[in-house]
């Protein structure tokens, strides 16, 4: 239990300083609006370069690639780490593609369904996005839940159990007393953390005296674990293609991404932001997969992939600076879960609660929106009590859902005003079913993921609407 005590200590001190931190340029800020709900949602355009940076990469760095990514490559080797980099260039696409344009609009929206709902004006599209953010955030939150429980148990010998209640309280402290700005800030600081963290942990595995013997007679046993294509050859080039689109491309289409977009400052912050979030990036996805792989070399009788974070730290360090090490991982599952929770409260309050009662008062808003908070986390904690072996496949699995609803309608929506609502709703319900249905069929052809295709007939039956519509509108006017 003595590593429980630094985890504890700075997961205190960083309540504290970052709410004090929001709160001292809350005061400052010209920028903010006078909404008092609107300032709980968004905090005002107030993202600069490296803030906006540090938030947009630990929250898309997540249990995922603290765990489970770790995990895979230590059941895949190489090949997983060469897979995971693909994503590096996510923040170029976010901040360079769709920043400029989110900038450039005229009005400031507080969740990424209003924004949908004041480009296309109709009310299923609004619906159909808001359950399917709420539903994918609750699976991801779930995911996040079980890293945060498994790296509390792993490094301090506690219960899943008690792990489980402990990191879900603190993800509640954090959530509820602060609004979107002083997640963002959270954000930044657990960043920092992380890296900080994943630096001493690579360091510490190489500097192990027998980590190169090892190592060799691990490869020479098992040649796969340093093969491009992983063990079994799992990894093959449609699997990798179809991950560039899952982990890379197709995240301009997850909605906690897109969020932060709302709150850019300005242009200049929009570039600074690419160069930061793109060495960050790099670093937060290379070092803890090369970690996994190190891991199975030093550590290969684990049953459960995923454990290997845990056991790394636990068995390389000392209790108590394994405790001060575990701040790195729990910084960076602490980091996602705080952002999905709060959004998908949010877009139930402001999405759906507000349109229904317009009336509500700003204080109402934010009290409802807290009370929903306390809901999400009771049903993830839920889904999260039996967990499975690898949380990357959940992970992926809700990661490929949002982009199948919300990608096209996003892109469509900022460089083609002529699509109409009809259209971006068509895309919208055809992604998620062909989707849904595909994930049912895993594993597919040429291990291709379910999201290639679901994008594909996303697309096709978003051309096919418009250009019907389009069709008929030119005939209308012929015909008069």
């Amino acid at each position: 239990m003595t590593s429980l005590l630094p985890v504890v200590i700075y997961l205190g001190l960083s309540l504290v300083i970052t709410r004090v931190w929001s709160a001292r340029q809350t005061k400052q800020s010209a920028l903010l609006d006078t909404d008092k709900a609107k300032r709980f949602f968004i905090g005002g355009a107030f993202l600069g370069g490296p803030l906006l940076a540090l938030t947009l990469v630990a929250t898309y760095t997540s249990a995922g690639s603290f765990i489970g990514g770790p995990g895979a490559a230590y059941k895949f080797g190489l090949g997983w780490v060469w897979l995971a980099v693909i994503q590096v260039p996510v923040v170029i696409l976010a901040l360079g593609v769709l920043g400029p344009k989110f900038l450039a609009q005229k009005q400031r929206y507080s969740t990424i369904i209003e924004w949908l709902d004041a480009r296309y004006n109709n009310h299923w599209l609004s619906m159909i996005a808001m359950l399917s953010l709420v539903i994918g955030f609750i699976a991801m939150i779930a995911v996040q839940f079980i890293g945060g429980a498994r790296l509390l148990a792993g490094v301090t010998g506690i219960s899943y159990e008690l792990g489980l209640a402990v990191f879900v309280l603190t993800v509640l402290a954090y959530t509820l007393t602060g609004g979107f700005r002083a997640v963002v800030l959270t954000d930044a600081l657990q960043g920092m953390v992380m890296l900080l963290g994943l630096f001493i942990l690579l360091a510490v595995i190489l500097s192990q005296p027998q980590l190169a013997d090892l190592l060799e007679q691990t490869t020479h046993n098992t040649p796969e674990l340093v093969s491009p294509h992983g063990v079994g050859a799992a990894l093959g080039w449609p699997m990798m293609l179809s991950f560039w689109v899952l982990i890379c491309f197709g995240t301009m289409g997850l909605p906690h991404t897109i969020v932060r977009l709302l709150a850019v400052k300005d242009t200049k912050s929009l570039k600074r932001g690419m160069i930061w979030g793109t060495i960050i990036c790099f670093l937060m996805t290379l070092i803890p997969h090369l970690c996994g792989f190190f891991g199975r070399v030093l550590f290969p009788e684990l049953a459960i992939p995923d454990e290997i974070m845990p056991t790394l730290i636990a068995e390389l360090m000392t209790p108590f600076w394994a405790g001060i090490l575990l701040a790195a991982p729990i910084a960076a599952v602490m980091s996602s879960v705080d952002s999905m929770l709060l959004q998908s409260a949010v877009s139930i309050v402001r999405d759906g609660a507000v349109r229904a009662y317009p009336q509500m008062s700003a204080t109402r808003q934010v009290r409802f929106t807290q009370g929903v908070m306390l809901v999400i986390t009771v049903l993830a904690c839920f889904w999260a009590v039996q967990p499975p072996d690898m949380i990357v496949w959940i992970n992926l699995a809700a990661f490929g859902a949002l982009q199948a609803v919300f990608l096209w309608p996003i892109i469509a929506g900022l460089f083609w005003p002529s699509v109409s609502a009809r259209s971006a709703l068509i895309a919208m319900c055809s992604g998620l079913i062909s989707y849904l249905a595909l994930q049912a069929q895993i594993p597919l052809k040429e291990s291709v993921h379910p999201i290639v295709p679901a994008l594909a007939i996303s697309l096709l039956m978003l051309l096919l609407s418009h250009g019907y519509q389009g069709f008929l509108s030119k005939r209308s006017c012929n015909a008069n």
